[in-house]
């Protein structure tokens, strides 16, 4: 490692200090494992907060056998209720003291840097939060390909430049606390396609692409087990998932379009009123309600480019868009999405996929 943290009056290296959030749920089977993997980081962690959603098993054993050595403070929250695996999380990531917060499954496997370059990527890039690539394992650690994340690379994105409905998984998460604290979790916006709350990790993502910085790391700083009763699997990545990039040329996903629509109607009033309070983010959550309300009004302009009932209201709404788009710049579609809502929305020639109306509860 470069040792890139910041010094003090001394010039000896100052180490931040991360908290660890551990959801748990019957996992006895992995955790110590896992376990094993925090204490050995090359960053310690400063503390492990663990969230235990009403185990029958062995995990509370297991965890408290970890704590009588471990190298930092192991707490286990109190709870009178089960909060369901995603707000388990949140629950754990709220109760963490320290700056950086890094959230852990409890049957994978850390690699031994993986905070170190997590943090050091956050601190040079002074990052809301940053997220890595897995190594995709077997049920005994045995690799068999990186998942990618849609991770193309070492890079660092502005805020609002990233689609955060796409990717950011939750075990590769590492985030600056606050972020977790600008909006209480009971409020955010649902999963249209289930109708549930937002997964944990997802409303995190959002979050953090809409009000800073993201690290993304090129780097597998984790294996990531498979053994049949995951809460979420994946496989890795293969050049079949880029060929199939390729449909999305003809296809255009308006049903996906809605409820974007949709779900901006509920994160922009939330970001507004966070943008009315004292909180260390106020000012990026105003600034992030104003921008996402235009995209959002450039979205139904998109709507109605390939739903117009004929050639010319689907030639209108595309005027209108882009007028908008080149009074907005850097709010509106790229050239090359403009150049592919003419060919297939206003001519019609485009494959609609469209589930039909979805609505938030």
């Amino acid at each position: 490692m470069t040792g890139a943290f910041a010094s003090d009056t001394t010039g000896r290296a100052v180490r931040p200090r991360v908290s660890v959030a551990m959801a748990t749920y019957n996992g006895a089977r992995f955790l110590d494992e896992q376990l094993r993997s925090i204490a050995d980081q090359s960053l310690k962690p400063a503390e492990l907060v663990i969230s235990d959603d009403g185990s029958t098993d062995d995990t509370l054993a297991v965890i408290a056998a970890f704590a009588r050595t471990a190298p930092f403070p192991v707490r286990v929250l109190d709870k009178t209720e089960r909060l369901g695996f995603a707000d388990n999380f949140l629950f754990a990531v709220e109760h963490c003291r320290h700056e950086y917060v890094a959230m852990s499954d409890q049957d994978d496997a850390w690699l031994p840097t993986k905070l170190e370059v997590a943090v050091e990527r956050m601190e040079a890039d002074n990052s809301l939060l940053s997220l890595h690539r897995l190594m995709v394992t077997d049920v005994a650690l045995t690799p068999r390909g990186v998942f990618d994340q849609d991770i193309r690379g070492d890079a660092l994105f502005e805020p609002l430049t990233l689609d955060p409905y796409i990717t950011g998984w939750g075990n590769t998460m590492v985030l600056r606390r606050e972020l977790a604290h600008l909006i209480p979790r009971a409020r955010r916006p649902r999963q249209f396609e289930r109708s549930i709350p937002l997964s944990h990790d997802t409303w995190l993502y959002v979050l953090a692409a809409a009000l800073g910085r993201v690290s993304h790391i090129a780097e597998p700083l984790l294996l990531y087990r498979q053994h049949g009763a995951n809460v979420y699997g994946t496989r890795p990545s293969s050049r079949l998932d880029r060929l199939r990039t390729i449909n999305t040329f003809w296809t255009v996903p308006v049903g996906v379009y809605r409820e974007r629509v949709l779900f901006n109607e509920v994160l922009v009033p939330l970001l507004r009123e966070a943008g009315r309070t004292d909180h260390p983010l106020a000012g990026s959550a105003a600034e992030a309600a104003q921008a996402i309300e235009l995209r959002t009004n450039l979205l139904r302009r998109r709507l109605e480019v390939h739903q117009g009932t004929s050639l010319f209201r689907r030639l209108e709404a595309f005027r209108l868009m882009l007028g908008e788009s080149r009074s907005r710049r850097g709010i509106g579609p790229s050239k090359a999405s403009l150049a592919k809502d003419f060919a297939l929305g206003v001519t019609g020639l485009g494959r609609h996929r469209d589930p039909g109306p979805v609505a938030p509860e």
